[in-house]
């Protein structure tokens, strides 16, 4: 029995590979992060954002958390979307044993807090969405802050029942 044997030409020196190897560890980090990186704008940080679609005609709600990591309160006061006709802050209430929705004008974030917009409480109001609210897919959304701050990210569009596609 014949065994073909092959020998591969050996690299001259591995040191390039591990001097490589700290760039391509941070370079790694970096493209994990950028989603969060790309949310944070000085101390704040949207996470687990998603849009809730029920049917292409209907308005779709907006949820995630938002995270305040500095010393000072702040102000929520809009949010815009491309693929939204108009995106609003609004916030579910119960009274009386009848639920329903208020436009609020603004959100307070507390100083190394955090707010959660969540199905049953805050979250935002994507009126008149466009083909691309659709389950599969990711919007962009822009968060206004009162500071003229801004701090935009993509929002995946989940379906009825809050399931990833």
């Amino acid at each position: 029995m014949l065994v073909a044997q092959h020998s591969l030409p050996r690299p001259r020196s591995a040191e390039p590979v591990h001097a490589a190897a700290p760039f391509f560890c941070a370079l790694a980090a970096v493209l994990a992060l950028a989603g969060a990186a790309q949310a944070a704008e000085r101390g704040l940080m949207i996470s687990h954002p998603w849009i809730r679609s029920i049917l292409p005609s209907l308005p779709a709600a907006g949820y995630f958390t938002l995270s305040n990591e500095t010393a000072t309160p702040r102000e929520l006061v809009g949010a815009r979307s491309p693929a939204c006709g108009s995106l609003t802050l609004h916030r579910s209430i119960s009274r009386g044993g009848t639920e329903r929705m208020e436009m609020v004008k603004s959100v307070t974030v507390p100083a190394h807090g955090a707010v959660s917009f969540a199905p049953g409480g805050y979250h935002l109001m994507c009126l008149s969405p466009s083909g691309a609210v659709r389950p599969g897919q990711a919007i962009a959304v822009t968060l206004s802050f009162a500071d003229g701050n801004t701090v935009t990210t993509d929002f995946p569009v989940r379906g009825a029942a809050g399931t990833r596609q």
